[in-house]
């Protein structure tokens, strides 16, 4: 029981410190990402999910308490990236959201058709991050950018 209570313990912590790291970079960004559909639907969809497999694991008060923190860890990577001073936060859903400093970046491309920076180079490596904007966000990104 004591081993349990140790996971448990650590799996909360986990979560509940990613979920401030990723809040903290949200609110810290120059031009945070816009919540277009998909990742308001993850973000609705989330936690149901998270309290099925709580249910489904037992039915005790402390799975859906690490549920919903598992949930909101989601959610808080979903909405946490964007434009920072340091470079471009991205990341994959779920996963610790990433910094790609700007000194690292090469040939960014910017739609501004679609409000979306789509894609930027890192390294060798091109990124796709899928990340929309506002509209009155986008030009200023993009002067920030060729600065």
């Amino acid at each position: 029981m004591g081993e349990q209570i140790a996971v448990y313990a650590l799996l909360l912590l986990a979560f509940v410190f990613g979920s401030v790291y990723h809040f903290r970079i949200r609110k810290q960004c120059i031009h945070s990402v816009r919540l277009t559909k998909p990742r308001i639907l993850i973000s609705i969809i989330t936690p149901f999910i998270f309290c099925i497999i709580a249910y489904a694991g037992g039915n005790l008060w402390y799975y859906y308490v690490l549920s919903l923190a598992a949930a909101v860890f989601i959610i808080s990577g979903v909405v946490g990236e964007g434009i920072h001073e340091k470079g471009i936060y991205y990341g994959r859903i779920g996963l610790r959201i990433r910094l790609a400093k700007w000194e690292d970046i090469k040939d960014i491309k910017i739609d501004i058709n679609k409000n979306k920076l789509q894609s930027f180079k890192l390294k060798t490596t091109t990124i796709y991050p899928n990340q929309y904007y506002n509209p009155e966000d986008i030009n200023e990104i993009k002067k920030f950018i060729e600065r």
